[in-house]
């Protein structure tokens, strides 16, 4: 070592390694800023999101506590995840241009970790891969499972209830007794409880059980737990009610059930964990680190960074590129509607009427379509307005209305339509939908999702638009009003786009 004691040949190497890792941090920062901020704005607004606050956080803690284990003497960059990290970058573009906030959230949350490993190489990212990873909880994913958990939780009820004996009718996400009518609404589906669970128990897992497993077992308990949990919640719920006569388990109620409720459940998940993990782990002493023939001098970390640095900033130019092109608003296009014999605008009203965020333009009214009443809806999304195929916007309002079923109908050979039977305390309506993305029409929202991207990419991009027309049932079986439904939706898909003109 030339006479230069150790400790001050690591400090010196330890303190240019440092500032390359702020340099990388922040460069992260600036290229992927609207990524992080929407993501943000989502963890403070939704409730099922507030604890992607404390991920990074506790990701940089995590790295802090293997602190010992870590020598830069196996400082090594693996160039080869550059290439995922390329991909990363290409996600986001896609979701920029597309505007897909999820595209956007995975693509930042991974460039981060991927770049880390990136610059440090495998043996030292291997010491960190639990922090690396766990950075992924800061993807406000999950959402997309709140139909299924729903339908899972009034499923779970429903049989609780039976054994229970008491009477009880489901009609689709409604559940009545005697007493009244509940709903398994979203806040009702549990996706809080199952996300925490999610976060926490793996988390655990990482500081308190060692074996494998065992890890695994308590992560698919982790997985199970929650589900089974907010099923006994919803019953408990539905119970009270029918005891008390309604007079509780209403309003207020299902808000301090929820939290005490949660608070139980991760009170026994981490009971269940103390079950399961080892009575007695064996306490591995850290080896001391031998001493290292050659370290790395200031010069060695500037490579790897160099590359991660040229890789973001050339990307960026092409994402500044992106929001220039959507940043030329085409609000002054307009979508023409013809509405033909049998419209009726002026009188119109309806139980029915989709949600959808601030479109350019909306049309909602009634028109005859093979002698029979339509209520037809169409919102109009031009370029640099507004998304228009997000989960955001809705065809029917949730808390007026529940999905009981869906069904397809083949048109052609290329495509089918969905058509989906909704229902409130009421009645019931057939509901259906299609796209036309740049005068081109979809019946799937994900690749109408993929081709208005790819004409946002390609600059071609003028707007898009939906259309939607539903019916309310009467009194029949449920097959004729289904194939009569049918006959109409084909008319309409004729007549509505020949209809439209974008001006």
């Amino acid at each position: 070592m030339n006479g230069v004691p150790t400790s001050k040949v690591d400090a010196l190497s330890i303190r240019p390694f440092f500032v390359c890792l702020v340099l990388l941090l922040g460069t992260w920062v600036a290229v992927f800023f609207q990524g992080l901020i929407t993501a943000i704005d989502i963890w403070l607004i939704s409730d099922i999101f507030n604890h992607c606050l404390f991920v990074l956080p506790g990701s940089i803690f995590l790295i802090y506590l293997k602190r010992h284990e870590l020598s830069l003497k196996h400082f090594k960059p693996n160039y080869f995840v550059l290439f995922l990290c390329l991909g990363s970058l290409t996600l986001y573009a896609i979701g920029l241009a597309g505007d897909v906030q999820l595209f956007m959230h995975v693509a930042t949350f991974t460039f981060l970790p991927l770049s880390v490993w990136a610059f440090i190489g495998n043996q030292l990212a291997l010491k960190i891969l639990f922090p690396l990873v766990f950075i992924l909880f800061c993807i406000p994913v999950g959402e997309e499972l709140i139909p299924a958990m729903q339908e899972v939780t009034a499923d779970l009820s429903m049989v609780m209830l039976n054994w229970s004996g008491i009477p009880v009718y489901r009609s689709g996400l409604y559940i009545e007794i005697p007493q009244g009518r509940f709903l398994v609404a979203e806040a009702c589906s549990g996706i809080s409880f199952f996300i925490a669970s999610l976060v926490i128990g793996s988390l655990y897992a990482y500081l308190n059980i060692s074996s494998t497993k065992r890890r695994i077992i308590f992560m698919l308990i982790s997985i199970a737990f929650p589900i089974i949990a907010n099923g006994i919640r919803v019953f408990g719920i539905i119970l009270t009610g029918y005891l008390t006569d309604m007079e509780h388990a209403v309003g207020a109620d299902h808000l301090i059930y929820g939290w005490v409720f949660f608070s139980l459940v991760i009170v026994c998940l981490l009971g269940i964990g103390e079950m399961v993990r080892e009575k007695h782990p064996q306490v591995q002493g850290l080896q001391p680190e031998l001493a290292s023939d050659r370290w790395k001098t200031d010069k060695s970390f500037y490579p790897s960074l160099m590359c991660i640095l040229v890789l973001m900033i050339a990307y960026s130019a092409w994402f500044r590129l992106i929001t220039a092109q959507l940043n030329q608003s085409s609000a002054t296009t307009h979508l023409t509607l013809s509405l033909t014999e049998g419209a009726d605008q002026a009188n119109y009203s309806s139980n029915w009427k989709p949600e959808f965020i601030e479109p350019a333009q909306e049309f909602h009214y009634s028109r005859m379509i093979l002698n029979t009443p339509i209520d037809v809806y169409v919102a109009w999304y031009p370029l640099g307005y507004g998304e228009l195929i997000t989960s955001g916007n809705r065809l029917y309002t949730e808390k007026s209305w529940s999905l009981k079923s869906n069904s397809n109908l083949q048109l052609g050979s290329e495509q089918n339509i969905r058509i989906s039977t909704i229902v409130n305390h009421s009645s019931k309506r057939l509901l259906s939908s299609w796209y036309l993305i740049d005068g081109k029409m979809f019946t799937n929202n994900k690749i109408a999702k993929l081709y208005e991207t790819y004409q946002i990419l390609m600059g071609n991009h003028v707007g898009s638009a939906l259309i939607a027309i539903s019916k309310q049932t009467k009194n029949v079986s449920s097959e004729q009003e289904k194939t009569e439904f049918q006959g109409i939706l084909k008319q309409s898909i004729i007549e509505l786009n020949q209809a439209i003109e974008i001006r």
